[in-house]
């Protein structure tokens, strides 16, 4: 069959796929994350029915490294077991549920990092590609600082949203410095494409024009990193340039001074993750003040280690890591933690050290091929542009040690775009090197390629379906509201909002809003009774404040933690006291 489908169709598709993550609030809800998966599997199947691409020997298989994390889950989950001891021998899930959402939306990433390279086959497309995330970042930071100016709290200036730290279109402002960290490089990459000039003439007023527009986009991205107010951010920029610096000293032709250019650049970065680290740790162990977001994740490091120690070869499952961390949270930890924020270490302990190793060895090749590229690059157009996506994808690798991007699907979306713009460099740096051609499609081959791209679209959008604790609570905080809004409440809708406030409950076991929505709620249908045992619950399922240090307040969070997880059924088999 001869391929019909233009070469626009595909890009097109590419394009909306990765605005649309930033923009639907990063597809943290089960309908964009949907969304975004029916996305990619279309991507992938108008990028088949096309006619495959003859691509760089990398790209034809790295998609296989997010098909194996999916194949993987998929084996998790179809061994659900109790997140308590013992373990099963083989793979297995804790949060079947969880699990076999996650290895759908690995599928998806597969889909859409075998499709990139795919769609990037010329230096004309990577340049369109580049300048796509440059206009989008700077989109989005501009509507973040005119949302602070205005002091408003809504995204869009029109959703309500009961998080803090809100920022343009996303809920979390970390999450959104993660996306500006990559549209700066990118966009940076672009800028410094565009400095060469003939040296008699110099710049032509049209290049300077064009010049100070793209500086200016770049400058408004930094503009939004900084108005995000992130740490996390803040600290990865210069890590980033150390590794684009050590990257970079491959240039150099002297042998000795490269060498110590690399090293130089390498010892720095690692002094810097080291210092951060040890001053912050020591620190929380000495009982000193500590910021309680940066202290949090220290002990939530600590407390992944016997998790880790539990189920070393094949992790908890996919997407279990809210189920699995209150049965190891220190006491002394209050609150909820939906992630570990740590993406390399959530890997470890929901797939096991393989599926690090995995991670890690994917990363390494991507980092040795796309340096290659840049060396290689038959342009310093080209090679700027490969530059720039090669400090995009460091500054993502980096933020995940220290914050969960990845767990963001349009971040996660937009991090893989840019692998497979990496892994297809090899074919377009060469400005001069013809065009490929792709490969026709026979008929059979089409058809089952339909056949599967319906079906897991089918399967996103069943999952796009569900309703996630957060949502059951707010719904039933709106019904209690709309309930009690009248003279005398309405019986029917105190009902429903008891049993979204159940469900969330259910759900999320910990929250202790869900739990005293379901007391409140209780008490206005007159059941005092029952309403006192989840306000009890409530009241000890928050455990303590945040308290670094020994003594008799640890001891009693500790006492209370254990009471608490033993009337909810949560405590593992073979829990001893201490």
């Amino acid at each position: 069959m001869t391929a019909r489908i233009p070469s626009a169709v595909p890009e097109g598709l590419l394009f909306a796929l990765t605005a649309f993550g930033p923009l639907a609030f990063g597809c943290v809800e089960p309908w964009s994350r949907a969304a975004l998966q029916i996305m990619a599997f279309a991507l992938a199947l108008a990028c088949f029915l096309r006619g495959p691409r003859p691509v760089p020997p990398a790209a034809s298989w790295f998609w296989l490294l997010p098909a194996g994390f999916a194949a993987f889950g998929l084996l998790q989950g179809l061994n659900p077991a109790a997140a308590d001891l013992p373990r099963p021998a083989g793979p297995f899930t804790a949060a079947e549920s969880a699990t076999n959402s996650a290895a759908l939306l690995w599928g998806a990433y597969a889909a859409l990092l075998w499709s990139v390279p795919q769609v990037i086959t010329t230096h004309r497309a990577a340049r369109r590609y580049a300048r796509l995330l440059l206009g989008l970042g700077a989109a989005l930071a501009a509507q973040g600082v005119l949302q602070a100016a205005t002091g408003g709290g809504r995204l869009y200036w029109v959703r309500a949203t009961e998080l803090t730290g809100t920022f343009a279109s996303y809920y979390n402002r970390d999450h959104a410095a993660n996306f500006f960290l990559m549209a700066l490089a990118m966009g940076l990459g672009v800028v410094w494409s565009k400095r060469s000039w003939p040296q008699v003439d110099g710049p032509s007023p049209e290049r300077v024009r064009e010049l100070a527009g793209l500086g200016a986009l770049a400058a408004l991205i930094l503009a939004g990193v900084l108005a995000t107010g992130s740490r996390g951010a803040l600290l990865v920029m210069p890590l980033t340039a150390m590794l684009v610096g050590f990257a970079g000293a491959g240039f150099v032709l002297d042998a000795r001074v490269r060498r110590l250019r690399a090293a130089a650049f390498l010892a720095a970065a690692s002094f810097v993750v080291f210092f951060c680290f040890q001053v912050v740790g020591a620190s929380a162990e000495a009982g000193a003040q500590t910021d309680r977001a940066v202290t949090m994740r220290f002990f939530m490091y600590r407390d992944a280690l016997p998790w880790l120690a539990d189920s070393p070869l094949f992790g908890t499952g996919l997407g279990s890591f809210e189920t699995v961390y209150p049965s190891y949270q220190d006491a002394s930890l209050g609150g909820l933690a939906k992630h570990a924020h740590s993406d390399w270490l959530e890997l470890a302990l929901e797939t096991g050290l393989p599926g690090l190793l995995a991670g890690l060895a994917g990363a390494l090749l991507l980092a040795v091929v796309s340096v290659r590229a840049w060396l290689a690059a038959g342009s310093s157009e080209m090679r700027a542009l490969i530059g720039g996506a090669l400090g995009a994808a460091a500054a993502f690798a980096l933020h995940a040690l220290i914050d969960f991007p990845f767990q963001i699907p349009g971040n996660a979306a937009v991090f893989l775009g840019i692998v497979g713009f990496l892994l297809s460099s090899p074919q377009w740096a060469d400005k001069t090197a013809p065009s490929v051609r792709a490969e026709p499609t026979p008929a059979w081959s089409a058809a089952a390629a339909a056949a599967c791209a319906i079906l897991l679209s089918v399967a996103a959008a069943r999952s796009g379906e569900e309703t996630e604790p957060q949502r059951l609570r707010r719904l039933g905080a709106r019904a209690l509201a709309a309930a009690s809004a009248g003279d005398a409440p309405s019986p029917g809708i105190l009902r429903a909002a008891l049993a979204v406030s159940l469900e969330a409950a259910a759900q999320r076991p910990f929250d202790y809003r869900a739990l005293e929505l379901a007391g409140r709620v209780l008490t206005r249908l007159g059941r005092p009774a029952d309403a006192y045992d989840y306000f009890e619950r409530s009241r000890l399922v928050r455990f303590t404040p945040l308290v670094v240090g020994e003594g008799r307040d640890r001891a009693e969070a500790e006492r209370r933690r254990t009471e608490t997880l033993k009337s909810m059924g949560l405590l593992p088999r073979g829990f001893r006291e201490r």
